[in-house]
């Protein structure tokens, strides 16, 4: 069922009244509540899925270092080719 409300959305913002009310069967009432009460989900409605993308992911490997702590260098640490 479409509800008449949702009318006002346009382009997934509200349209209507300011204090976002809207009256059903004469009575008035808050819509982001209304919504809420009877499981609508509104187009702007905040409480829709979102992907964060600043959350850093633990990985097992990254967490501890793979070296036996020696401190013995391959080479005398020139970096130029012998070839």
């Amino acid at each position: 069922m479409e509800h008449r409300f949702l009318q006002l959305f346009v382009d997934g913002k509200w349209t209507g009244k300011k204090d976002r009310s809207i009256s059903v069967d004469g009575v008035k009432h808050n819509m982001d509540e209304y919504a809420k009460a009877h499981g609508i989900e509104l187009p702007d409605s905040k409480g829709k899925k979102q992907i964060n993308t600043d959350v850093e992911e633990k990985h097992e490997d990254m967490e501890r270092s793979h070296d036996s702590g020696h401190t013995d260098i391959d080479g005398d640490g020139n970096s130029e080719s012998t070839e």
